[in-house]
């Protein structure tokens, strides 16, 4: 209830400032990349996960995002200027996460209690929140289902850090053809998105 209420606003959100925009003579631009040399737009979902049991389930499910993103990219970064933006300007380039870190995938605020959550930070605005959202929540739960491991924290910023540092990390995909066969080739993708919406987003 609460993914398909966050999903609403924000698609509520977003024509609200287009509709303004035009009101007022302008123009809202919501792509990846809008400008080359300025960053990008980005829409960074931000999650928290509770456990009635009080167990400690946020890093298993955080576990399973960064082991099915690369899968999950074509439809958080699905046109071509979505690459653009990816890996410039602190925009995340690699499958890492960091506790206040603004140039990794995941990153997780100062928090307790009932505020504690994370922020994935590779998606952009012509993602499709209600499929973001849904493949972000199964990927997760897949986290939570196979008691997954969460990878030591990247804290340095990937853009300053030595090659040798960064030859140890995975990269998100470079480019929608990339993604696009990633997700094709995907099990995880199939077992829980209908083949028309696949093969409308992964048309190559």
């Amino acid at each position: 209830g609460q993914a398909l209420a966050a999903a609403d606003n924000t698609m509520n959100f977003i024509t609200v400032v287009k509709a303004v925009a035009v009101r007022n003579g302008l123009y809202a631009d919501f792509s990846p990349k809008p400008l080359p040399d300025e960053s990008g737009n980005g829409f960074h979902i931000n999650i928290s996960v509770q456990e009635n049991s009080g167990k400690e389930v946020q890093n298993a499910f955080m576990a399973g995002i960064m082991a099915h993103i690369k899968e999950i990219t074509a439809f958080l970064n699905p046109t071509e200027n979505s690459y653009e933006r990816l890996g410039s300007r602190k925009a995340p380039k690699y499958v890492s996460w960091a506790h206040e870190n603004r140039t990794q995938l995941i990153r997780v605020p100062s928090a307790i209690n009932s505020h504690k959550r994370f922020e994935v930070r590779s998606p952009d605005p012509m993602a499709n929140p209600y499929i973001a959202y849904a493949l972000l929540i199964y990927a997760g739960l897949h986290g939570l289902e196979h008691d997954l491991q969460l990878c030591p924290a990247s804290d340095f910023n990937v853009y300053t850090a030595p090659a040798e540092v960064l030859n140890g990390l995975k990269k998100l995909p470079g480019s929608l053809y990339e993604a696009a066969a990633l997700a094709e080739a995907s099990a995880f993708i199939r077992k829980h998105l209908p083949e028309a919406v696949i093969s409308a987003y992964c048309q190559r």
